[in-house]
């Protein structure tokens, strides 16, 4: 009977633990990724790296602060409303997809050169950057 106890008070504290990080931990404590230093790059270039050698591209940028340059190729959402852009060359195979924190439209449009401060968080066909903030130049 006592180890049935033990067991259902590890389950909820598991539970309690979970709830709480997924609830309330986790959004409040966020990275501040515009108050980092970031390092400056151009999307043509980032996706070159990416392109050239994945692992060492991977050693310098992966979950770190980037501003990147470049002409918007789209602009879209995702299916939290958020907006994201793709920053490169049109007729390139591989470019830089950014999701942006806002939902709110930018003022942008394709075709424009756009500056964005996000993380990179690795490459798939494009290179990805989330959390990204539109920087005014």
């Amino acid at each position: 009977m006592t180890k049935l106890i033990y067991v259902i008070a590890v389950v909820a504290l598991t539970a309690l633990g979970g709830y709480y990080y997924v609830f309330v931990y986790s959004k409040t404590h966020h990275r501040n990724v515009q108050s980092e230093k970031s390092l400056v790059i151009q999307a043509d270039s980032l996706s070159a790296q990416f392109q050239a050698n994945e692992k060492n591209a991977n050693a310098l940028y992966l979950n770190k602060a980037v501003e990147i340059s470049g002409t918007i190729v789209n602009i879209d959402k995702n299916q939290e409303g958020k907006i994201t852009l793709i920053i490169g060359r049109s007729d390139s195979f591989s470019n830089v997809s950014v999701t942006l924190i806002s939902t709110t439209p930018i003022t942008q449009k394709i075709g424009e050169t756009i500056t964005i401060k996000g993380v990179c968080t690795g490459a798939l066909s494009d290179v990805i950057v989330t959390e990204g903030v539109v920087k005014l130049i």
